[in-house]
């Protein structure tokens, strides 16, 4: 398994690896002894006893080095040497140290990384979806858009300003006219915008709507600053290093995928997968609806008022 980094987030290199394991497809990784390792310009070199037989873009993981800020996962930059090998890291300062093992972490053999990342972004993004149904905070995000220009009436992915990439759905807005030095007044939600007659004005919106897959507005007669906050769609998944930034959602996305990569193979395990995702996802949601109930606005205990039996927000199915 690779080790984790400093980063709160797993990777999908994590979920692959998961998959695997759950798969029968995990090769054991090759290890070699290090004698040493120094950090210098941004540049980590390592030094091993043995030949590495290491190549370019290699993933390897860096353990039990006794300066510990060397440990982590890599991939490798170059290879000067039959023993020795380069790889970028930045942000960090130059040291040097010794001991510690390099394991060339090996992809399956059934299930690669290129086989693996659409059932893993398909398998996050039913995490997400899971989670945007419980209501949860984390699954929101927010953004101040400054001088939106006066008369403006929608904000949609092609205006100026736009939408922002990862918007999902608008959750509430506020507005102050720009300059102002005013606190942000709310605006409220309606299906129908109201009809200004020929010739009048006004100070600022008060009021939205959220259609054709934009939001619109009367059109101010003042430059606003309109904070928006909104239901967030995460950023899809490129490769093994792409972070998902839902904590602790490893499991339910490695369960899910590998119901996904197995059920593609005919896998015997993909059923088991399907039954495991359900149990991860269980866990997942009511270890976040736990910890909101120390929210000053939530009062209710955690199973109370949703009508499921498994705590807030649990209860759909695949």
């Amino acid at each position: 398994m690779p080790g984790i980094g400093t980063t709160a987030f797993n990777s999908a290199g994590d979920a692959f690896q998961l998959i695997r394991a759950y798969l029968n497809d995990v090769d054991i990784p090759l290890i070699n002894t290090i004698l040493s390792v120094v950090r210098a310009a941004n540049i980590t070199t390592v030094t091993t006893s043995a030949p590495h037989n290491l190549q370019q873009n290699n993933i390897v993981q860096i353990a039990f080095v006794t300066d510990s800020s060397f440990n982590g996962t890599q991939t490798v930059s170059t290879v000067p040497g039959p023993t020795t090998f380069t790889y970028v890291t930045t942000g960090l300062a130059n040291a040097s140290s010794s001991n510690g093992t390099a394991s060339l972490l090996i992809q399956g053999d059934t299930y690669m990384d290129a086989v693996l990342l659409p059932f893993v972004n398909k398998a996050y993004r039913k995490v997400q979806t899971r989670f945007l149904e419980a209501g949860h905070k984390s699954a929101t995000s927010e953004i101040i858009i400054t001088n939106m220009p006066a008369n403006t009436q929608s904000l949609t992915d092609s205006t100026n300003p736009q939408l922002p990439p990862t918007f999902l759905a608008p959750r509430e807005l506020f507005e102050r006219i720009t300059g102002s030095g005013q606190a942000f007044a709310p605006m409220s939600p309606c299906d129908d915008l109201p009809k200004l007659s020929a010739g009048s004005t006004i100070a600022t919106n008060g009021v939205w709507s959220w259609r054709e897959d934009g939001i619109w507005f009367a059109g101010a007669s003042n430059a606003l600053d309109v904070l928006l906050r909104f239901f967030v769609a995460q950023t899809p998944l490129t490769d093994a290093t792409s972070v998902m930034t839902l904590r602790g959602c490893l499991d339910p996305v490695a369960s899910y995928g590998a119901y996904l990569a197995g059920n593609s193979r005919g896998s015997a395990l993909a059923s088991g997968m399907k039954e495991q995702f359900e149990e991860d996802i269980k866990e997942f949601l009511n270890l976040h609806a736990h910890a909101r109930q120390y929210l000053t606005g939530r009062r209710k205990p955690n199973n109370r008022s949703r009508g499921r039996g498994y705590g807030f927000g649990f209860g759909q199915s695949i």
